[in-house]
């Protein structure tokens, strides 16, 4: 049975190995697939958090405050969206709001 990956959930995720000046290490990521497109394929697109956190930085990055097993306040990295297989995703450790959710995909509609 194969792991279930909500919309708006933050899990840990292994971003190991990538490429030169990409975000890396196990860490912290907002699940934005739909949960139907989760099930459909064998990836799933997130965006990765950073505890080094640069106010004013929208549409760069979004602010997401420490929650649940999440213990340090973070930044949304929008400019690092990635698309990586599930297998890579581990632990559910938190979850953003709806209209956090919503803001981060406003801020992907401005960079793209």
């Amino acid at each position: 049975m194969s792991k279930v990956l909500n919309k708006g959930d933050i899990c840990l995720v292994n971003f190991e190995p990538t490429k030169k000046d990409k975000i890396g290490k196990l860490r912290s990521a907002i699940i934005l697939s739909d949960n139907q497109d989760s099930t459909l394929f064998s990836t799933v697109v997130v965006v990765p958090l950073s505890s080094l956190v640069i106010t004013d930085n929208q549409p760069y990055r979004y602010f997401i405050s420490k929650r649940h097993q999440l213990k340090q306040d973070s930044d949304a990295c929008i400019y690092e969206i990635r698309s990586l297989s599930k297998s890579r995703v581990g632990n559910k450790i938190g979850s953003v709001s709806s209209d956090e959710l919503d803001d981060i995909r406003q801020a992907l509609c401005e960079l793209l």
